[in-house]
């Protein structure tokens, strides 16, 4: 699955594709081989989910992991006592939008809590009580639930899909938020 290299990977000259290993695996996992357009068979019927939310292990550049603190995911430095309190990222594909762009629904909690984008003049992230597995046949009910990875070779980043132009970042620490592309945080992610 090659994905672009650069956030925001509409402007100016096409990135070289990375492949993401990890992505190969799930992606194929939930909805299996990738087929070329004029093999593909549409359905009426809603897919059914075929396997168990991937953890990771996510980290920005500066190792900071993800705490819940107050509904909140907090990037923390991860030593002693709150190395405990790290949540790990739960994925499933979104197989209602385009595979190439690696359309990941997220959440955490083992994929029992999902991670929301609301569109609006100033998008908002927020954790909502909703199960990766059931929002994977919601159709375009997911979409604030996905957000496209794009895979730079060691690092990723995430954009929301009904938020285009907004991606996950840890900047100012206090909070996981939405920035634009030049605020966009590029983090290591590790299968568990």
């Amino acid at each position: 699955m090659g994905v672009s290299a650069e956030p925001g990977a509409g402007s100016g000259a096409a990135p070289e594709a990375v492949t993401d290993p990890d992505m190969e695996a799930l992606f194929e996992e939930f909805l299996g081989k990738e087929l070329s357009p004029e093999l593909m068979v549409p359905s009426a019927a809603p897919p059914q989910p075929r396997g168990r939310p991937h953890h990771f292990v996510l980290r920005d550049t500066e190792q900071r992991g993800l705490c819940l603190r107050g509904g909140r995911l907090v990037p923390t430095p991860l030593q002693g006592a709150s190395a405990d309190l790290e949540e790990h990222m739960s994925a499933v594909p979104n197989p209602h939008l385009e595979r190439r762009r690696c359309p990941l629904i997220v959440g955490i909690r083992g994929g029992s809590r999902a991670l929301s984008c609301s569109p609006g003049p100033e998008p908002r992230l927020q954790l909502e009580d909703v199960a990766l597995l059931e929002l994977f046949s919601r159709g375009e009910g997911a979409l604030p639930y996905t957000f496209y990875k794009t895979f730079g070779g060691s690092t990723h980043t995430f954009e929301a899909a009904a938020c285009p132009g907004a991606f996950l970042s840890t900047a100012g620490g206090q909070e996981l938020g939405l920035a634009p592309p030049d605020g966009a945080t590029s983090f290591y992610m590790h299968r568990r």
